[in-house]
């Protein structure tokens, strides 16, 4: 048996303490209770009608996957799991304060992957059960208001979104003690983010992370070139987003915790250097750039308005959820009446790219604006052509290599929720 709640981490654990405690948080996490309750758990009704719940004897290797989670994790909350007719891989969990834990898998997912994949599928669901991520329901709670006004400010929406964030890691670090077989996380990652499952391709774990982090550090600088032989990932220097995930879980099948947790010799990273080098991606991922009070920081925002108002728009549509996802970065005070905005954006959009450029602002927060760019362009659920255009042709003013949008496309369409 493992002590899972020694396996979170140590930053998510800090954010969801700090979170959980604050004043307008709990507000926001009551007013979603209230809005929720009253109607049973609809989610569950409507799997119940759309989807197949699978028992033991429609499929006694997934009920053994599950019941090894459960027994490696002392878990012995009921259990449901679903199979949904979905053609992307895509996995996750629904907390019933009356019922059963529900997991829901797409159909893809159970037909390509292997039970070891699988298991740390599951393992990964379970870790977010265990930890209580339904605490903080995300992202829902960056969106309730009262009186049209939000519950929680920007700045905490930010650190809620950075939480969700680290929960992802925490959860699968209980994945891949479930399933106990790096292999198998390095080649559900690789399904995941490529979208195949060809046996032709099988790649290790620690040359996944290198594959993926070189691709999309491209336009980022490493500080070295990536040795093959090295096992403490320093040098990379940094990344996008996809291979955060990839990098974080290579690094802890490398820790103490994990070696002990399985019973497997010694680790090569101590806890302290696994927290480290987890904090160091986390924070990379973060967008300080908004935060800061300085010039540079002051031109990353204009331009982030300018832009995202243009992409907002590149089909001819400004969707309500795109206004809301500029608001969040911003402010929602700064995208009134975008719409209305964005002739006023495009004539200032070229001028604002120059600025950035020729202020020496380092490449990483420009591939970092480059991200949410993406992000508001996917808000609405897809990114079309003109959207696409759009991304590409402000990657390359700004010198960023247009696999940063790919590589943010592709963890935000297939992921382990």
């Amino acid at each position: 048996m493992v002590d899972a709640k020694s396996l979170q981490v140590k930053r998510e654990k800090a954010l969801q303490d700090e979170l959980s405690s604050r004043q307008d948080v709990k507000k926001g996490v009551a007013k979603i209770h209230e809005m929720w309750s009253g109607r049973g758990f609809g989610p569950r009704r409507a799997l119940l009608t759309h989807s197949l719940r699978l028992t033991r004897s429609m499929s006694p290797e997934i009920a053994d996957s599950v019941a090894r989670c459960r027994e490696l994790l002392k878990f012995d909350r009921p259990i449901e799991l679903y199979i949904k007719p979905d053609p992307m891989f895509q996995a996750t969990c629904m907390k019933n304060a009356s019922g059963p834990l529900v997991i829901v898998l797409s159909s893809r997912l159970v037909e390509c992957f292997t039970p070891e994949e699988l298991q740390f599928v599951l393992g990964h669901e379970l870790g977010h059960a265990v930890f209580d991520h339904f605490r903080l329901p995300m992202p829902a709670l960056t969106l309730v208001e009262r009186a049209a006004v939000p519950l929680v400010s920007r700045p905490v929406a930010l650190q809620l979104y950075a939480w969700a964030r680290a929960a992802e890691l925490s959860a699968d670090r209980v994945g891949l003690v479930c399933a106990q077989d790096p292999d198998a996380a390095a080649s559900g990652f690789f399904k995941l983010a490529s979208g195949t499952s060809t046996p032709r391709v099988r790649p290790d774990l620690a040359s996944y992370a290198a594959q993926v982090t070189a691709l999309g550090s491209v336009p980022l600088a490493r500080d070295k070139e990536y040795d093959a032989s090295r096992d403490d990932l320093d040098c990379f220097s940094t990344h996008p987003y996809s291979p955060v995930r990839v990098r974080a879980i290579y690094a802890f099948s490398q820790s103490q915790i994990y070696k002990k947790a399985v019973d497997r010799g010694a680790g090569t990273l101590t806890d302290e250097q696994l927290e480290e080098m987890v904090g160091k991606d986390m924070q990379l991922m973060d967008p300080g750039y908004l935060e800061e009070k300085n010039e540079q920081s002051d031109l990353l925002r204009r331009l982030l308005f300018s832009a995202g108002a243009v992409v907002a728009a590149a089909n001819g549509v400004v969707e309500d959820s795109e206004v809301e996802a500029l608001g969040t970065l911003l402010g929602n005070e700064e995208v009134e009446n975008l719409a209305q905005r964005v002739d006023t954006a495009k004539k200032d959009l070229d001028g604002r790219i120059k600025a950035v450029v020729e202020s020496n602002v380092p490449l990483l927060r420009r591939a970092q604006l480059m991200q949410h760019l993406t992000i508001i362009a996917g808000a609405d659920g897809s990114v079309d052509d003109l959207e696409l255009e759009a991304l590409r042709s402000i990657s390359t003013k700004l010198g960023v290599d247009f696999s940063v949008v790919a590589h943010t496309l592709a963890a935000a369409s297939a992921p382990i929720d």
